[in-house]
This record gives C-alpha cells, sequence and structure tokens, in this order.
C-alpha cells in the first residue's frame, strides 16, 4: 500500500551506512525524473551533472554493480544515458536487457502490439500538445504540452480504449498513459539483476508511479528512494535529480571505505 510520508526506521544516511557495508551491492536507477530532470521533449532529456560519473564509479568498486531501469526504449536509453559498460541498462520497464530482444514476446504480442499503436493514433492525432511514442513493447501517449482539459481527455479516452484490450496492460506515469503487450514492471527487472550477481543488498531510487513495483520488491536491508512529491511506498525521499546525485557519491564514498 503507498502512503505520503512512510514511517522510518532509520535515517537515509544510517541506512546508506548499512547498506554501503553489504558484501554484494547493486544499485539501480530510473532514468527520467530521477537522474534527469523532467523535459517537454522526451528526447532532449540528458543525465544531470555528475549522475553518470557517480554510477559508474559504483561499478567500479568490488562486489557493486549498477543500473538503470527506465521505461523508454533501450535503444533510446542507450542514446541518452550515454554510460560506460559497466552501468547496465533496462528499457521498456524491464522488458529489454538487450536491444533488439524483448522477454516473451511473440507474434501475438506484435500483433496486439500494432492494433494498439493505430488505435491510440486515431484517437489522438492531431490533438495539440499530445505526442504518441512507440516502443519495442509498448506504446505511450504523452500529454505533458497539452493544456489540462485536452490531456485529462486523451487519458481518459486511451484508458477506456484501447487500454482496455485484452492483453493490454495500463502503465501510468507523470503526464503520460502507457500500454503494453506483456506484464513486466521494473520489480521484474529488479528480481532479474539481483539474480544474476546475487545481490544482497539493493538501493532503489525513482520518482514515477512505474518505479513503485521496483520499492514493492525491496525487503529488508534495502534502500528504497522516492525523488519529489507524491504517494509512494518507498521509505525515503529526496527533492530532485541533484541530490540524487549527492546520493550516489555518498554511497560510492562509504563503498570505498568498506573496500
Amino acid at each position: 500500500m503507498m502512503v505520503e510520508d512512510p514511517p522510518r526506521r532509520l535515517a537515509l544516511p544510517a541506512a546508506l551506512r548499512e547498506l554501503a557495508r553489504t558484501p554484494r551491492l547493486l544499485v539501480c536507477c530510473d532514468f527520467d525524473g530521477t537522474i534527469s530532470a523532467l523535459v517537454d521533449d522526451p528526447s532532449a532529456a540528458r543525465p544531470v551533472d555528475g549522475a553518470v560519473l557517480a554510477l559508474d564509479s559504483l561499478a567500479t568498486r568490488p562486489y557493486t554493480w549498477s543500473a538503470i531501469v527506465s521505461g523508454r526504449a533501450l535503444i533510446d536509453l542507450t542514446r541518452l544515458a550515454d554510460v560506460s559498460e559497466r552501468v547496465h541498462l533496462v528499457g521498456s520497464h524491464g522488458a529489454e536487457f538487450e536491444v533488439g530482444t524483448i522477454v516473451a514476446f511473440g507474434p501475438v504480442q506484435s500483433t496486439l502490439l500494432q492494433v494498439v499503436v493505430e488505435q491510440c493514433h486515431t484517437l489522438v492525432d492531431g490533438l495539440p500538445g499530445v505526442f504518441v511514442e512507440s516502443k519495442p513493447a509498448s506504446v505511450a501517449v504523452h500529454v505533458r504540452r497539452a493544456t489540462q482539459e485536452v490531456a485529462a481527455r486523451v487519458l481518459h479516452v486511451i484508458r477506456t480504449g484501447p487500454g482496455e484490450l485484452d492483453g493490454v496492460h495500463v502503465i501510468k506515469g507523470k503526464d503520460v498513459v502507457e500500454l503494453a503487450v506483456m506484464s513486466s514492471g521494473k520489480g521484474d527487472a529488479v528480481d532479474v539483476l539481483r539474480t544474476r550477481w546475487a545481490a544482497t543488498g539493493t538501493l532503489f531510487v525513482g520518482d514515477d508511479d512505474t518505479d513503485e513495483a521496483a520499492f514493492a520488491v525491496l525487503g529488508k536491508g534495502d534502500v528504497s528512494v522516492k525523488v519529489g512529491m507524491g504517494p509512494t511506498g518507498a521509505t525515503w525521499r529526496l527533492a530532485d535529480p541533484a541530490a540524487v546525485v549527492r546520493l550516489l557519491r555518498r554511497l560510492d564514498s562509504l563503498r570505498s571505505a568498506d573496500a
């Protein structure tokens, strides 16, 4: 259950010190709104100063892995994040671990996705401030640049139209509604990464509703951080991407000291 201000068993600095001592550490961040500021044009998003360097530095520590887990298509995330090979990228809410390969995606999903894309375009093409983004396993309808009236109408017709087709999963985000033709989410991605590296402790930082699935799979000793306002299942909260960079740098410093 999501709450506005979840109880804290430890202050964030103390929890971070504990996490830094875990034998095998996984550090995961969302991209937009977490290590990149939210912008009207999704193609213009870039990591804030220091974010890439902090993730890369963490990945050089012994038994430490860093990753960006995003709803963006992996090919777009690769171009925008501009990280080294040490930082692992996961796109499409956990459906893409490699460019060109989608988890559990077959002819049924491919056909359904084509139908969903066509219906979305039919419903919103020509509306001012509305942008349709096609992804390998989903389609996202962005309304950040639309008026409140247009945005509310668009979100409603997408959710109650193609969003109700069998096999379609509605993913709600900030000023966007996404229709996916598979059920993978960021929580699934975190589980895959934790299993891959046998992580004993995990940090996940995110700002959007889609990050709640990742917060939900974390357990005792893990650290979950919500960026910005709004209800959340995360245990701690930061104000903005600049604060996330400071958090990552602090964790890197602690991890280095404990190496």
